[in-house]
């Protein structure tokens, strides 16, 4: 009889501490789901025979977009402000932009003006642009990028 007094004692402890842990993990969780990375990102956009994929990539501020040809004919990578140009990209280069000011940066290929995209920097992007590339020192609308 006295052992099983024991035995319940025990398992109703356990019982207790295992609801205590779920309720205290319950209550953590919130915390770290609101703590969003601040760390700058590194995404990529691939340069395909006529497109660009993702056509429109959402980032946050300090963020790096890394386009790469991935096609088989030279195409450029030239905003539409004139605030960024990549010259002409062979097949399987690539070039980077990282963007410091929030807003909307639409551009295009110079060699094939109907090859369009967009860059938007900001709160409103949502924080995903197209493939997220190895996490650099340290994901977006339009085209939810992968890893790279």
């Amino acid at each position: 009889m006295r052992r099983t007094k024991l035995v319940l004692a025990v398992a109703s402890a356990m019982v207790m501490m295992l609801a205590l842990t779920a309720s205290v993990a319950g209550a953590q969780q919130p915390q770290d789901m609101m703590r969003q990375s601040t760390t700058p990102k590194t995404w990529k956009v691939a340069i395909e025979d006529f497109y660009f994929e993702p056509a429109n990539a959402a980032i946050q501020p300090g963020d790096t977009i890394m386009w790469v040809n991935e096609g088989n004919t030279p195409h450029t990578v030239t905003a539409d402000d004139g605030s960024f140009d990549s010259g002409t990209l062979q097949p399987g280069e690539s070039y980077s932009h990282t963007f410091q000011s929030a807003g909307m940066v639409p551009y295009h290929c110079s060699i094939h003006p109907f090859m369009t995209g967009s860059v938007t920097v900001g709160a409103a992007a949502g924080g995903g642009g197209g493939t997220p590339m190895q996490q650099q020192p340290a994901a977006p609308a339009g085209g939810g990028m992968g890893g790279y």
